[in-house]
């Protein structure tokens, strides 16, 4: 099982080579998309021009969408506080999906500079594409 987040889902809607061929080396995973990164894909779409929602539903259906939760912002504010100052600013939206990963168990695979980052990744189990 994999953790995806926004900056995957989101270079995967624009068909950036990179996802697929992760996706291709990785076909027998299952992939979560967790609600904060997978609203955020949704939105991209929804703001552009021509956005096509339903199509980028149609287009990500591979994946689980995973809820979160109270636990969930309690672990993402756990996270952010074992990183402390040494690492990067987690947003809430990083925060949750990095907390989605730790809950489940799971890698996050991400192309964000703040979830790769390695003060990041002393905590979280992270994946680059």
């Amino acid at each position: 099982m994999k953790v995806l987040d926004a900056t995957f889902l989101i270079d995967y809607l624009d068909g950036v080579e990179s996802t697929r061929e992760y996706l291709q080396e990785h076909d027998s995973e299952a992939y979560v998309l967790p609600v904060p990164a997978y609203a955020e894909a949704l939105l991209g779409e929804g703001n552009g021009p021509g956005g096509d929602i339903e199509g980028a539903c149609e287009d990500l259906s591979w994946g689980e969408v995973h809820a979160v939760d109270e636990r969930t912002a309690i672990t993402a504010a756990e996270i952010a506080d074992e990183m402390g100052s040494q690492g990067p600013f987690l947003s809430g939206m990083d925060a949750l999906i990095a907390a989605v990963g730790r809950e489940l168990d799971a890698p996050v695979v991400s192309g964000d500079g703040d979830l790769t980052h390695e003060e990041t990744k002393q905590v979280v189990d992270i994946e680059e594409y």
